[in-house]
């Protein structure tokens, strides 16, 4: 077994509570104010485009509120730093009305629209009637790289801020084939940790469907598919996305740094396996396959990307993940991505929202046939538009061109996007526009 791959797959599975772009920024607000403790007086955020306008339109735990500008203010008057990605277990009502008050009048929010590269980048000062704190945030929603206290610095140092382009990840060595191996290999009770990614996953999924959350689009999707599995599987990926983005207080199990990556790269699987009542070790493989693939791909695109993770790196581990849960060989998983490519390529991303469920759906569905059309034997021929010879030399194609490629397309929506949005909303006011 390929004991580093294996340690990044554990190493990227973390349970997160609320949609990690805006708790991204809910962590890094909660940084800042801890430096110096206090009071919160006022809030500056420096943050790449990315973060700064297309975070708006999704729901996070502990208020009804919609907003960047509510996102700062809620982790830096509620969040928890010691918790990552679960810095808003804290939030209370009282915390809560705090927190709108800061967000109302005391919060500014200065994208980074010079910046060269697409990756999370989040400059955070809080003042207090204790001091200034200052947090920096980089590459991942929970990647604290420094942090001062009235000027001093107690964590990271100032070269950390002026270097942070995005680190080499070592995933990257690694083929479609090796982690199609570790999948198939690793002893079983090193998988263990996928269930809890399930059961996370299937709960989410659940509250949609016996509460109706969202837009309806999880719940409606699942009831037209009857007893048709691929429709299930859509229904329950997409009904997962929306409790999430509904802003539902249960974590979900996020996926290098992505909740929506991890419930999109193993709901489809799990639907079909209790659709067709497989074994739980077939299983966890599966889900092992699809998100050592999903990761492989969003470390190529970036964690800040151009392009919608769900569509692109979650579908393509999926397409994979699915040949080997109905007990294909490594060759037609490998197929089964270069089928899927040209269907998913260039969908950008627009921020997180319920909208984000349709897509889901839509990518799962994709997915599903371009896996039963590599087990069926058909495949779409090699070196044609944006596929390459093989799937590995594929999916580095399409991550330079969504981490360089797209940079420039991405700063003008993004800056489209920032122009338009309507701050501290409510989120049912939101979904009556």
């Amino acid at each position: 077994m390929k004991q580093e791959l294996y340690d990044i797959l554990r190493g990227e599975v973390k349970p997160a509570l609320g949609c990690t772009g805006p708790i991204g920024i809910c962590y890094a607000a909660a940084q800042a104010k801890a430096a110096v403790g206090g009071t919160v007086r006022s809030i500056t955020a420096r943050m790449d485009w990315g973060m700064s306008a297309k975070c708006d339109d999704v729901g996070f735990p502990g208020t009804e509120y919609l907003g960047v500008e509510m996102a700062l203010a809620l982790g830096a008057v509620c969040g928890d730093p010691k918790a990552g990605l679960e810095v808003l277990h804290t939030v209370t009502p009282e915390g809560e009305r705090e927190a709108r008050a800061v967000a109302k009048d005391h919060v500014t929010v200065l994208p980074q629209w010079q910046r060269d590269n697409l990756d999370i980048y989040l400059d955070v000062t809080v003042e207090t009637d204790q001091g200034t704190g200052r947090a920096v945030v980089a590459h991942r929603s929970d990647g604290l790289v420094y942090q001062e206290a009235n000027g001093q610095v107690i964590f990271g140092s100032l070269e950390a801020i002026q270097d942070v382009r995005v680190p080499e990840s070592p995933i990257k060595k690694y083929t479609v084939k090796d982690c199609f191996e570790l999948a198939s290999t690793c002893p079983l009770e090193q998988l263990d940790f996928l269930r809890q990614a399930r059961d996370y996953n299937l709960a989410l999924a659940n509250e949609t469907l016996q509460k109706n959350l969202g837009a309806g689009i999880g719940a409606g999707i699942y009831r037209m598919a009857g007893k048709d599995p691929a429709g299930r599987a859509k229904g329950l990926a997409a009904a997962g996305c929306e409790a999430r983005m509904s802003g539902v207080n249960l974590p979900a199990m996020s996926l290098a740094n992505k909740g929506n990556v991890g419930i999109a790269a193993s709901l489809p699987l799990v639907s079909l396996a209790m659709d067709e009542d497989l074994p739980e070790e077939r299983l966890l493989r599966a889900m092992a396959l699809s998100y050592l693939v999903a990761i492989m791909v969003i470390h190529r695109i970036g964690k800040s990307p151009a392009l919608c993770s769900c569509m692109v790196a979650a579908s393509l581990g999926v397409a994979a993940g699915t040949v080997l849960l109905k007990g294909g060989t490594e060759a037609q998983a490998e197929t089964a991505m270069q089928n899927m490519v040209p269907n998913v390529f260039g969908v950008v991303c627009d921020g997180a929202k319920l909208a984000c469920a349709l897509r889901m759906a839509s990518s799962t569905g994709v997915a599903l046939d371009a896996a039963n059309l590599a087990l069926a034997g058909v495949r779409i021929a090699n070196n044609q538009g944006v596929l390459c010879q093989t799937a590995d030399e594929t999916i580095d194609f399409l991550g330079w061109m969504g981490l360089h490629g797209m940079v420039e397309s991405d700063r003008a929506l993004s800056r489209s996007i920032f122009q338009k949005r309507v701050p501290l909303r409510r989120f049912q006011e939101a979904q009556l526009q």
